[in-house]
């Protein structure tokens, strides 16, 4: 099941539609306002770095499926032939076209350094023997998750090299507390750095791939996001990707599947782009 949205006028917000209830690989973040308000933002999150891009290059798939072959006979196929090298992605259709697919995230620093952090806490408390360097990890972002005796014994030099039974599997805590933070950015400034950050990457075939923003921006909205997009749009149609999308994705299962998302264009070549349909 697919919950694609492709955003295209003002009134619209980055949230799925359904219950989260039997869904997966998502993170609700909530937000205390200077005010008092709360603000609260649901985003995909999966643990692996690896496993969030093969998500989201399912889900662009299905959406060029969609778009490409929507009146076709043939059920289309996309391959991955090639990962990681240079581009994120190599697919090859089953009528032999191909592109490369590219994923960059947007999000503020902090923010990404904070789910990186809680990540790979999560990674290491899903095992039940940790070995000592592991235990530092955990316990330097957050004190007092490893039993103190264990925590204790670490300290010492020798500990550092031993293994630990921290008892049961998944012990991973269902809430992280964050240091105050103040997650908005200038998208403005985003998407450009975004973009040349990809641009000016030696590998060949730029004209050949489709280059994927990977949203995580928490007090970013539809309309913000066209804002900053009409005041940086001579500095996007100068990149050599001839396609480049804004990708939101809400809670997905590990295959893909079972999810929702949302797919904002921001730049596609007419004489050459077959996502064309969706451009304004």
């Amino acid at each position: 099941m697919y919950e694609p949205d492709v955003l295209q006028g003002s009134g619209y917000k980055f949230e799925p539609r359904k219950d989260l209830q039997d869904k997966h690989n998502y993170t609700r973040h909530v937000f205390i306002e200077p005010d008092g308000s709360v603000h609260e933002v649901v985003r995909l999150n999966v643990l692996d770095d690896r496993a969030r891009e093969d998500i989201i290059g399912f889900h662009f798939c299905q959406q060029y499926a969609q778009i490409y072959y929507a009146d076709s006979d043939e059920q289309p196929q996309f391959y991955v032939v090639r990962r990681d090298d240079p581009w994120d992605m190599h697919y090859v259709l089953h009528d032999g076209n191909t592109f490369n697919l590219e994923i960059c995230r947007i999000a503020d620093r902090a923010l990404l350094k904070a789910i990186k952090a809680e990540n790979d806490c999560m990674i290491l408390l899903r095992k039940s023997v940790l070995r000592g360097f592991e235990v530092n990890k955990i316990e330097k972002h957050f004190p007092g998750t490893i039993p103190k005796d264990i925590a204790d014994a670490v300290k010492m030099e020798r500990g550092k090299r031993r293994h630990y039974h921290i008892g049961a599997e998944d012990m991973g805590p269902k809430m992280f507390l964050r240091p105050p933070m103040n997650p908005r950015i200038d998208l403005k400034e985003a998407l450009v750095s975004a973009i040349q950050k990809k641009t000016s990457k030696k590998h060949r075939a730029k004209d050949e791939t489709v280059l994927v923003l990977d949203n995580l921006t928490t007090h970013a909205s539809p309309d913000d996001f066209f804002d900053a997009l009409e005041a940086v749009k001579v500095e996007i149609d100068m990149t050599p990707f001839p396609s480049i999308w804004l990708y939101t994705g809400y809670y997905s299962d590990d295959d893909g599947r079972n999810c929702e998302f949302s797919i904002i264009p921001l730049k596609g070549k007419r004489d050459a782009d077959p996502l064309l349909p969706f451009l304004t």
